[in-house]
């Protein structure tokens, strides 16, 4: 059995939102990705300007492979950490990912309002090639629209009971 879940998407603030309130739902516990990868890594910008880009990555995908062994968990992922180094397989085997789905005009329209992550402009641009991404990586998905967040949360337990 699958012993985490793991929120995908485009739009990372939203995911966080949705995670922590399916981590209570659930009474599993939450890991932001990104905080974690920050945390661990204690500056990175630090270690970008004296070490390189290609040295500040690898540390990354250690911070991030280190997660693999966390269990019982409900993880938000940036996309960009999700599907690096193929990210996507190594966490599949041990985690249900579920995809918040939002259509390209919605996420066109957040790109003023979320200022807590600078990469959605970019997703927006590449959006068709990361939406079959994150469509092809993921067990279950959520077309999220304009529901109410605790709807968003009803579905996917609903979703998550017919596939366990």
């Amino acid at each position: 059995m699958k012993s985490n879940i793991i929120i995908i998407g485009l739009d990372y603030k939203y995911n966080l939102e949705i995670g922590k309130l399916l981590a209570d739902t659930t009474n599993l516990y939450f890991l932001d990705v990104m905080e974690y990868v920050n945390y661990t890594l204690f500056s990175r910008k630090d270690m970008q300007e004296k070490c390189g880009v290609e040295y500040l990555e690898k540390q990354e995908n250690s911070a991030i492979k280190g997660c693999l062994e966390f269990e019982n968990m409900v993880m938000t992922f940036p996309y960009v950490y999700f599907n690096r180094n193929a990210n996507n397989e190594k966490f599949r085997s041990n985690a249900t990912v579920i995809y918040l789905y939002f259509s390209k005009e919605n996420l066109t329209k957040k790109i003023d309002d979320n200022s807590f992550l600078d990469t959605l402009s970019v997703d927006v641009i590449a959006f068709n090639d990361r939406d079959k991404e994150l469509n092809n990586a993921s067990d279950i998905k959520i077309n999220v629209r304009n529901k109410k967040k605790q709807t968003v949360i009803n579905e996917i337990v609903e979703k998550l009971r017919s596939i366990l």
